[in-house]
């Protein structure tokens, strides 16, 4: 069977290619979203700007999101983060970054796409309530993943203990 190529290296050219998906209007959960921003790409920048409406919530870390260009949905997604930090994760997706491989392919797939339609994206958010949970007799309520902040801890005391990460730990 051949190697299926990967979707996200070829972004969208023109808003027509939107047509096809689903209308926001029509979509279940709308009703618990609400519009936080706008993003306005900048093909000059080569980047999406961001337009608050909500600034709280544009803050607020842990959420499902939504890209609704001219009332398609064009993504649906979710972020430990908030959305400034976000897109700029989004905002790496430059092609000088895709052509040297330093960049996400769906970064890339997602400001590429945004910067050829190049046309107003709205962007709803549903921010789910934030589990409570004990490690090691320390609580937490936030939206970080229970697995990750108990790493988090056990790599912090380790290099408290012994100076350095295990070898092996090589990201930062």
């Amino acid at each position: 069977m051949a190697k299926q190529k990967n979707k996200n290296i070829v972004p969208l050219k023109n808003i027509d290619e939107l047509n096809s998906e689903c209308k926001y209007e029509d979509f279940a959960y709308k009703e618990h979203f609400s519009l936080i921003c706008k993003l306005k790409p900048n093909s000059d920048k080569e980047k999406l700007e961001i337009q608050i409406i909500d600034e709280a919530k544009c803050q607020d870390k842990g959420f499902v999101y939504v890209f609704v260009i001219e009332g398609k949905i064009f993504k649906i997604g979710q972020s430990i983060s908030n959305i400034k930090e976000r897109v700029q994760s989004y905002n790496c997706g430059k092609t000088e970054y895709r052509i040297n491989g330093t960049n996400s392919t769906t970064n890339y797939f997602v400001l590429q796409s945004l910067l050829k339609i190049n046309k107003e994206v709205f962007v709803y958010a549903f921010f789910p309530p934030k589990p409570r949970y004990e490690i090691f007799g320390q609580v937490f309520e936030d939206s970080y993943p229970p697995s990750k902040k108990a790493e988090n801890i056990i790599i912090t005391d380790f290099i408290k203990k012994h100076g350095k990460k295990p070898i092996g730990c090589t990201q930062s």
